[in-house]
Formats: structure tokens, sequence, C-alpha cells
């Protein structure tokens, strides 16, 4: 049955209700001036947008958003007026079409307002064309932030409600606001330490980009929810009982992980849902006494915890002492309790909190002065031009897991995950990572991709006569480093282009060559562009004697049948793909499309295309990093594939196993590939240790489900561990944009 449709008085009517619902829920805008200001900007944002409409559901005024966006910034993150007006004015100056400016808002709001408006406004016109409109958007808002914090705010709950209300929008909008989503504004919620927020965000865009892997991970979810809840109310009150009575006062909280970060989990560490042992943790958070300090409380609360159950050895970690980037303070360990490691968090009622919302109203706070630091020297890297746009991307992806070394002097260097000791050298000093030579961690000596570990004491060696090289690239887990890093490799790149260049007009003028050689040269030797050319020239790689050999063979007979070729070649290229980011992109052949290598994706595969340009397209499977990067930086130029090919094809897949190494398995294996599913192999690779194996097996395959199929298969065999396909992220043919 056909819904019934509002009239517009009832919608007014809901808007009204909503508005003020938001006031009378929103303790920190009480007061009689609060109020006022309060009205005055609804009043505004509702005749700037009164001719608006949202997308979704009953397709209720525009203004419902600013007000819930404002709802969220005064009852989950606890802001007050000011920052609550400006959400209710996030969208005037965009939207209005120039019937209201920053400098409106300035004078009817104040400098604050202003300020934190003209941050999450969209950019449209005045920006570098060689730019995308969201990476010049994304800068903006990474300097403003530097001027006001709370732009960051906002634009969070803006991108929460979005998230919130994202099933009336497109599906390439989906992909889009997602991918932005996952690369940007989570890791800032958690970098900011609004931690609940960032997991909705989280699983919002997860449900929406991977709705298949969403249902899957939800639905064992669901199914394990009765007993863990049994297991955990077990532990809870085990510890309840056999904790000292009358020594202090605490509570117990079971929180849980986002469903994204428990699906991650599974497939970086190639484990099932069940044996994530953290997708639920134990919180004991105490009520400190005055007399002693917090970090002795939690201290004499987990050796009453060791007191009671088994620790895991190298689990423990003291959050209290180093507090996160994001504020976050506990002590954490894993315990043994029937049978299952089960991790318990100690914290007291504050650093509870702050594990929750962050330091949303602490200002002075030095984690929240660390986090700005952090936004100012990004801001200064953006300063430089000639960043590309995936450079902008990364630069500013705050991270969301972090270590921290100490130097000899004993300070703690704190860096992003999985950094090694040159990142190390750069956070210490840019000139101790260009010219970095080696280091000792531990009084051991290590070369620079060495892994750090927490508390690791590194200690660098370094000498003016070392430069560094394009593989210590690949070493830098910090983008603001690797950033340092490139540009010094471009400096020197320049240097040697510049002598090649030198090196080509001596030959221009000893050997009288036409101007128009050189580009034929640069097709011969399949050189990108001159620049490449002229580096390969320097380095030697493209000798003298090559480049006259050709010459002179071109001054010959074969110059007509070149300039033939080089036509056709040129007709060919103005044929251009139909693509429109608003609709999605059929593929019924393969002229003008390339399958990415870094995710190798297949027929029926849920898949995003990039557009290149005109005459190249680029398929990504849609949970690839990749096509994650490329809709976040330049939506549009994605779109979603649609799969419709006219010919049967096939595609390069490749399967990892892993199992227990018994005779006939491998027999059985080939079996079920070659003759049950008829798919061919192209390649086959066995590792034994002990009485175990791993394989990688490179197959042909139609599409995606005869590929789901086999692995379903394969996972049955009695002693298979694991079966997945794999792809190339990590190898050197990994697309770059």
């Amino acid at each position: 049955m056909e819904e019934k449709k509002l009239t517009y008085e009832e919608k007014r009517a809901i808007v009204l209700k909503q508005f003020n619902d938001f006031v009378k829920s929103s303790p920190t805008i009480q007061s009689e001036n609060s109020i006022k200001r309060i009205k005055k900007a609804f009043s505004l944002a509702d005749e700037a947008h009164k001719k608006q409409f949202r997308k979704t559901g009953l397709e209720l005024p525009y203004i419902v958003h600013p007000i819930a966006v404002a709802k969220i910034i005064t009852n989950e993150m606890s802001f007050g007026t000011t920052t609550a007006v400006a959400a209710l004015l996030h969208d005037v100056v965009e939207d209005s079409k120039g019937k209201y400016t920053v400098e409106d808002i300035e004078r009817e709001f104040g400098k604050d307002v202003a300020t934190i408006v003209d941050g999450v406004t969209k950019i449209m016109k005045g920006f570098d064309k060689t730019k995308t409109v969201q990476v010049e958007t994304f800068k903006k808002f990474i300097s403003s932030m530097a001027i006001n914090r709370r732009t960051a705010y906002v634009k969070i709950a803006d991108r929460l409600h979005n998230l919130r209300t994202m099933s009336g929008i497109g599906e390439n909008s989906q992909m889009i606001k997602t991918a932005e989503a996952y690369d940007l504004y989570a890791p800032l919620a958690h970098l900011l330490g609004l931690f609940e927020i960032k997991q909705e965000i989280e699983d919002l865009s997860f449900k929406y980009r991977q709705t298949v892997e969403y249902n899957k991970t939800k639905n064992k979810a669901e199914k394990s929810s009765f007993e863990r809840k049994e297991y955990y109310d077990s532990i809870k009150k085990e510890i309840q009982s056999k904790f000292p009575k009358n020594k202090f006062k605490f509570r117990i909280e079971i929180t849980e992980r986002s469903l994204y970060r428990a699906w991650k989990i599974t497939k970086t560490r190639k484990i099932s849902f069940n044996d994530i042992h953290n997708f639920n943790s134990v919180r004991i958070i105490i009520e400190p006494l005055k007399s002693y300090s917090e970090k002795q409380q939690c201290y004499s609360t987990f050796s009453y915890l060791t007191d009671i159950f088994p620790i895991r050895q190298l689990t423990f970690k003291d959050w209290i002492t180093n507090p996160k980037s994001n504020g976050f303070q506990a002590l954490i360990t894993d315990v043994l309790y029937k049978g299952k490691w089960t991790e318990v968090q100690i914290m007291t009622e504050r650093m509870n909190q702050v594990a929750k919302v962050g330091y949303a109203t602490g200002y002075e706070n030095p984690q929240v002065k660390n986090i700005y630091r952090w936004v100012k020297s990004i801001d200064a890297v953006l300063k430089n031009k000639n960043l590309s746009n995936e450079e902008v991307m990364e630069l500013i992806k705050p991270q969301d897991r972090e270590i921290f070394a100490l130097s000899p002097s004993g300070e703690i260097i704190k860096m992003p995950k999985d950094s090694t000791a040159l990142d190390f050298a750069f956070q210490i000093h840019s000139d101790l990572g260009i010219h970095f030579q080696g280091a000792e961690v531990n009084g051991k000596l290590v070369s620079y991709n060495y892994k750090l570990n927490n508390a690791d004491h590194v200690k660098i060696i370094y000498s003016d006569t070392v430069e560094p090289q394009n593989e210590w690239l690949n070493a830098l887990a910090c983008p603001k480093s690797k950033n340092v890093l490139k540009n010094y490799l471009k400096k020197q790149k320049r240097n040697v282009i510049i002598l090649g260049a030198d090196l080509y007009i001596e030959l221009t003028e000893k050997y009288k060559f036409a101007d128009s050689e050189i580009n034929k040269l640069i097709t011969k030797f399949k050189c990108l562009n001159r620049n490449e050319f002229y580096y390969r020239i320097a380095n030697e790689t493209i000798t003298e004697k090559e480049i006259i050999n050709f010459v002179r063979a071109r001054r010959g007979v074969f110059s007509r049948m070149t300039d033939l070729w080089t036509s056709e070649k040129s007709t060919e290229k103005n044929k251009e793909t139909v693509f429109n980011p608003k609709e999605k992109f059929l593929i019924k052949d393969f002229k003008n499309i390339t399958l990415a290598k870094c995710c190798r994706p297949v027929n029926g595969d849920v898949a995003i295309v990039y557009r290149k340009n005109p005459n190249r397209f680029i398929v990504h499977r849609n949970d690839c990093s990749n096509a994650k990067k490329l809709n976040s930086s330049d939506g549009k130029n994605t779109a979603k594939v649609q799969w419709e090919l006219i010919e049967d094809s096939k595609f390069r897949a490749k399967i990892v196993l892993t199992g227990i190494d018994i005779q006939g398995l491998l027999s059985e294996i080939l079996n079920l590939i070659s003759k049950e599913h008829n798919i061919n192999m192209t390649s086959l690779r066995i590792n034994t240790d002990s009485n175990k194996f791993m394989g990688n097996i490179d197959l042909l395959v139609s599409n995606a489900e005869n590929l789901n199929n086999l692995l379903k298969q394969i996972r049955k065999i009695k002693h298979i561990k694991k079966a997945y396909r794999s792809s190339d992220e990590n190898s050197e043919e990994l697309f770059v944009f």
C-alpha cells in the first residue's frame, strides 16, 4: 500500500517539533541568551533552506538536517551555544547561492561561528584546477580546523547524520561519502576521542559500502550474542564476588567493537569471527579515592585481577603512564576464564568519559594540544602546491593506531602503528631520516625498515655521505615523513632530469635532430613523458648510440610506416567511452578498460570504475583500499560497475590455502578445482613447515560466483584451516593514481 504523502503544513509541524525537542533536550544551551541566539540562527537557516527538501524518507524540509546536526553537537558531544549555532548554519553559505556569505554570518553571529561555517563549506570556485573539489575542500577544512578546532566536530556531526539517513541517495554518492567516512571522518573522530561516534561512522559506512559483508558479520554477531552474554555476565559476577569488599567503589561495563573492526580483524588476521577474543571487553571502572592517585588505584585493581585470573604474557599495556594521542587511558591485559582469553580494561570514571567522548570541551588538556599541533603541522605541509591528490589525502588522514618508542635521552616518541626505525629518525629530525645509516634498537643493530614495538629504545646512526633511496618510501608509516622524503627525492630527480636535458640538447646540436624527433624517441623507449626520457639519458639506461641508431633508421624507409601507424593510433584514441558518475558504468567488453592489479576484480564482483582519462578506465573491487582512496579524493571520476559482458571471459584470481599437511590432501584440492569445478590453474606454489602447509594458487575463473562456490567447497575439506581470496595490494604492480 502506497504511503500517504504529507502536506506542507504537516511537514512544517514536524520541523517545529524537532527544533523544540532539540532545544529542550540540550542541557548546554538552556540560558535565556543561548536560547535567543539558537532561535535567531534557526530562523536564518530556515529562511535560507526554505525551498530545499531532503531526498530521504518523508522528503521533509532540508532544515531538519541542520537541526539534527546541532542536536548531535549538544547531546552527543556536549558542546555549547556557539558550536550549536554554527551547526544550524553550517550549510547556509553553500546552499543559498550567494544570498548569504561568510561575512553576513560573522556580522550576525560573530567570528567564531563564521570561521566554523566557512571551514565546513565546500569550495566551488577559485581552487587549483589540478586538484579535485573534494581534495581542495578537505584542505580548506584542515586549515579552518587549525584556527578553530570546533570545525572538526561540526563536520563529523554533519557526516554522521548524513550516514544515518543515507538510504535515499544514489549508489555512487553512497560510495563517495562512505569512502570519505572511512578515510577521514572515522580516523578523525578517533583522534578526537569520539569513540562511540567513530564506531557508528565505521558501521554505517560498512553497511552501505559493503552490504553483503556487513550482513554476514552482523548475522555472526547476532548468532553468538546469547552465548557471549552468558559468558560476560558470568565473568562479571566472578570479578564482583572476588574483588575485596569496602576497599573501593567500582562498576563493570561490557564494551563491544564495531562490526567493521571485527570484519577487518577476520580479514587481516585470517581468522573466523568466533576467534576474535576481544570483540567484547570487560571494562572495570573505578571511582577513585582522593587520597591516592588514579594511576595507583588502577594498578591496585590490576593486582586484585591477577589474584583471580591467569594473565596472558606480553598482553599488558599501560596507557595511563603514556596516554594515546586522543587521550585514552587504561591498563589493558588478557585474562583466562573458562578456557577463553578475554580482554580486561581498567580505568577511572574520568578516563571512561574521555574514552567515550574525548575532550570535546577540554580546551586546556595536553592531549588536545597535541592534536592541534598535528593539525597545524599538516596545514603547513598542505601549503605545498606540488602535492598530488593522493599525497594530500594520505597526509590529512589521521592515524588511528599508534605505538611509542624511547630516544636515548628517554624522550617518548609517538608514531603510527607499523612505524619503522626510519620513521623514528624522521620524527626526531628530517636530516636524521634523510641521512639515515642504521639504528640500534634495544642495543641491537637493525636496518631502516625494522618495525618498532611499544617501549623500544632507539638510537639513530647518521652519516652525511648517505643518500636516501626510493625503496625507503615503502618503509615509512607516517604520511608526513613520507612527504618529506618524497620531496627530497623529487628534488634529486629534478637535478638528474636537468642533466639529461642538457645531454639531449648536445646530441641535437651535434647530429642536427629535428624538433619532432623527441616525441618519436619517447614512444620508442616507452617513456611516459620528456622528464622520464631525460632521466633515463642521465642515468644511461638510454644510451647515445641507441638514440642515434633510431633517428638514422627513421630517416630511411621506415619513416612513412611509422607515421601511418601513429596516425591510426591517434584516430583510435579519439573514440571516447561514455561515462556518467551518477549512473552505473556498464562493462560489456574491455575496450579502454583495465582490471586493477592491486585487487584483481572478476565478473560479478561489487566494484567501482575510475576514469583515469577519457580513454582509460580502471576497475577496482569495492573493498580495495585504492577504491576507497579514489572515491574519497576524486569521486566525480568514479562510478559503480554493472557487469553485462557480451562474450565469455576468463579472469585471473588468486586463492590462498592453509592447513595440515597430510598425504592425498593436495590431490583432493586439485581434483576439486580442475574436475568438479572445471577451473583452469595457471600457477601453484606450496610451502610446508613441519606438518603445516600454505598454498598459493592462480586461477582463471568466469565470475565471482564460481570463485566463491569453489572456496566454500575447499573450506569443507577436513584438513583445510583457511581458504580465502587474495590480491596484490602490496605488490609493485599496485595501481597508482
